[in-house]
């Protein structure tokens, strides 16, 4: 017998504040208080403080998604996940769509942080843009220093399915029942938020994605699309980085 689906709740706006402000605060505790306090301890390159770090803020995501589950179904099942999280057969709209968002909305990011940088050159007073956090210093990787890439994973996966599972398998949907269409534009601003600590050179650049990253989940009803594109985005950059081509 199929499983009824879950009844999503709404989630008023406080609640909303409250679901993105305790990871926000996480992540400035990571980041600021976290790192320094891990990085003396470490023998290796600088970037695993980060990937410690910030990989237990991701970890706490990943495990409140689905305690939240929990909380609101009563118990656990496979299907009844699948339901409340909108695992769907991913299609070939699905794929365009998550292809399309990371088209437009890189060269929209890109465009930023190149207008930014003329801005800056052109007015003094004006610092060019940072696009990547202050605390995270990488060296392009060596044979010697491959093993990085593996250190690298776990943060990865926790990264991506943390915030998938929390943000746009848990949150948004809820968000859906109190403000209808215009619940991306409201967890779009709480990405926002959730990105401060991060720098605000880089939340500033990342905001298509930002609020396209719920839209394209919210229009497709499928958290594979935000799976897609946010795996792409973050595997990507950090590759990019990894292998001194950026």
């Amino acid at each position: 017998m199929t499983e009824n689906r879950t009844e999503i709740r709404r989630l008023p706006m406080w609640g909303s504040l409250i679901l993105f402000v305790v990871p926000t605060l996480l992540m400035w505790l990571a980041t600021r208080l976290g790192i320094p306090a891990i990085k003396p301890h470490l023998a290796g390159p600088d970037i695993l403080s980060w990937f410690i770090a910030g990989g237990v803020v991701f970890l706490f995501l990943f495990l409140a998604a689905f305690m939240a589950f929990w909380i609101e179904k009563g118990r656990v099942t496979l299907e009844g996940f699948a339901n409340r999280f909108r695992f769907r057969r991913t299609n070939a709209l699905d794929v365009a769509w998550s292809l399309g968002v990371l088209v437009v909305c890189g060269s929209l990011s890109a465009g930023i942080a190149g207008l930014w940088k003329v801005a800056s050159q052109a007015w003094r007073a004006l610092p060019e843009p940072q696009a990547s956090p202050p605390f995270i210093h990488m060296e392009p990787v060596t044979y010697d220093t491959l093993w990085i890439l593996l250190a690298w994973l776990p943060l990865y996966f926790f990264n991506i399915a943390g915030e998938e599972l929390w943000w746009r398998g848990y949150l948004l949907p809820r968000q859906e029942q109190t403000h209808g269409s215009a619940a991306c534009l409201v967890h779009g601003l709480g990405l926002a938020v959730f990105h401060l600590p991060l720098g605000v050179d880089l939340t500033l650049i990342l905001l298509p994605f930002l609020f396209a990253l719920p839209y394209v989940v919210q229009r497709q009803k499928n958290l594979w699309t935000g799976f897609i594109v946010h795996g792409v985005l973050n595997g990507g950059g950090f590759l990019a980085v990894a292998f001194g081509m950026v």
